[in-house]
């Protein structure tokens, strides 16, 4: 049993990693780094004055990054839901305000769904840590 608790804890491990990495690589890279244009019209299409984005675009990329960071330390299911209802609601959002995304390369579907498989494995992980009886 001792094998098997290991491997559910490397896999958790793997997981949030990875999910931080995710959640840190969008905020930083798309967002404070480079504010690519697709980050931008999604605020011109919410009709915010041009001069207000670039701090928007900023400010949810600093969002981001410290949600991922929270994966860093936070090894709690209540997280991982967060992430999936976050997911779907900006999902949801993207199919309303930039539609033609979603058949992009490296569009949020595909995105989306891996995110949130990670976070749906690492709550069965926890979960199997709960249930599982030391010997």
């Amino acid at each position: 049993m001792r094998n098997a608790e290991l491997t559910i804890a490397q896999i958790l491990k793997f997981c949030q990693l990875i999910i931080a990495f995710l959640w840190i690589y969008q905020g930083l890279i798309p967002k404070l780094i480079f504010q690519v244009e697709g980050e931008q019209y999604v605020w011109q299409q919410l009709h915010i004055p041009d001069v207000y984005i670039p701090w928007l675009v900023s400010l949810s990329g600093i969002g981001e990054v410290i949600f991922g960071i929270l994966f860093l330390f936070i090894k709690h299911q209540y997280l991982h839901w967060l992430s999936i209802l976050s997911l779907v609601g900006l999902f949801i959002f993207i199919l309303f305000i930039y539609p033609n995304q979603i058949y992009q390369a490296f569009n949020p579907v595909v995105m989306n769904i891996a995110l949130g498989s990670l976070s749906l494995i690492s709550i069965w992980c926890l979960n199997a840590k709960t249930y599982t009886k030391p010997e």
